[in-house]
C-alpha cells in the first residue's frame, strides 16, 4: 500500500497528481489525513482523505510527502509522520517527496549527502541540512525519490511508478498520459 499524506496547506496539484498517476498504474494508493480527514490546501481545494493517521502503523509499500510550505510545516509538526518517515528512512521503504516536502527531511537530518530536487524557494535550507541540490524534475536516489514542484507533479508520479512497478510499467504509462518522465541527460 502506497500512502498519500495530507495536511492543511498542502500543494493540491501534487496530492492530486501523484494520487492518480499512482492508481492509474494499478497501485493500490491511499491518502492519509494527516491534519484531519478533510484538508484544505494552499489554494482553497478541499480534499477528502481515505484514512486517518492513525491506522497505519508500518507495512508502507511507499510514502509520499506533497509540498505546499503550510503543508510541510503540518507534515513536520506531527510526531506520526515523523515517526513514519524515520521508519521508512530506517528499513529503506521508497519515500517520495515533492516541492517543499525536502525540507522537512532536510530538517530532521535524513539528507545528509543525498542528492535530491525541490522548489527553488527552499532549495538553500535543503542545502544546509547537507544535500546537494539539482535543478531536475525529479531525483532518484536509492529508496528516495524527490520532485521540482507543482509543474513535475505527473513526471514525479510516474517515476515513483518506476520505483515500484519498474521502467517497462513506467513508459507504458508515460505514453498513456502523453508525458514523456525521463530527465533529460
Amino acid at each position: 500500500m502506497v500512502f498519500v499524506f495530507l495536511a492543511d496547506g498542502l500543494a493540491e496539484m501534487e496530492a492530486v497528481t501523484v494520487t492518480e498517476v499512482l492508481r492509474r498504474a494499478g497501485v493500490d494508493t491511499k491518502t492519509v489525513g494527516v491534519t484531519g480527514m478533510t484538508v484544505t490546501g494552499a489554494r482553497g481545494m478541499k480534499l477528502e482523505a481515505d484514512i486517518p493517521l492513525g491506522e497505519i502503523s508500518t507495512g508502507a509499500e511507499m510514502i509520499v510527502l506533497p509540498g505546499g510550505l503550510k503543508g510541510v510545516e503540518n507534515l513536520s509538526a506531527s510526531p506520526g509522520v515523523r515517526s513514519l518517515v524515520e521508519a521508512a528512512f530506517r528499513d529503506e521503504t521508497p519515500l517520495g517527496a515533492i516541492c517543499a516536502a525536502p525540507m522537512m527531511l532536510s530538517d530532521m537530518g535524513l539528507l545528509k549527502d543525498r542528492t535530491v530536487t525541490c522548489h527553488p524557494s527552499v532549495a538553500e535550507r535543503v542545502k544546509q541540512g547537507g544535500a546537494y541540490v539539482l535543478g531536475r524534475p525529479w531525483v532518484r536516489e536509492g529508496t528516495l525519490i524527490t520532485g521540482r514542484g507543482p509543474g513535475a507533479s505527473i513526471v514525479f508520479g510516474i517515476t515513483l511508478v518506476s520505483a515500484l512497478l519498474g521502467e517497462v510499467k513506467a513508459d507504458a504509462l508515460s505514453e498513456e498520459l502523453l508525458t514523456p518522465w525521463r530527465n533529460p541527460v
